[in-house]
């Protein structure tokens, strides 16, 4: 494994995005259908992230009324970042020092480009897929 793979070589492209007024009942169809962990909320594409609903900010409302509830409300109003071209080593140093599970990938201009997550790390760690030898 090399050391100083950068974060662009093993992030997740693409970032799903909420408006803050989206029913927090959307935000988890969303979430159950695309199997994503976490949602950036924003005013529009492309506009700075105002927040992020991840499931463990949802799954505090089990058994609520989730069309009453929207997603600024629930969101994590910290997004961090880091750019596509720090290394894997710094994000996995952020991630831990944050105490959180995902990094939300940004260029030089700070554009939202995709995710990186602690199973993205973990993928990175593991190496090359198992590769069974028969004599």
């Amino acid at each position: 494994m090399e050391k100083q793979r950068s974060v662009r070589d093993v992030y997740h492209k693409g970032v799903i995005f909420c408006k803050p007024e989206t029913p927090l009942q959307e935000v988890v169809r969303v979430m159950a259908d695309t199997e994503i962990h976490a949602i950036m909320v924003a005013e529009r594409e492309g506009a700075p992230p105002l927040g992020v609903v991840s499931h463990m900010d949802t799954i505090a409302h089990y058994g609520e009324d989730l069309t009453a509830i929207e997603a600024r409300e629930v969101m994590t109003p910290q997004v961090i970042s880091i750019s596509e071209s720090a290394t894997v080593m710094d994000a996995a140093s952020k991630l831990l020092e944050s105490d959180i599970h995902r990094l939300l990938v940004v260029d030089d201009e700070k554009t939202p480009l995709g995710i990186l997550s602690t199973t993205d790390i973990i993928r990175e760690m593991r190496g090359a897929r198992w590769v069974w030898y028969l004599d």
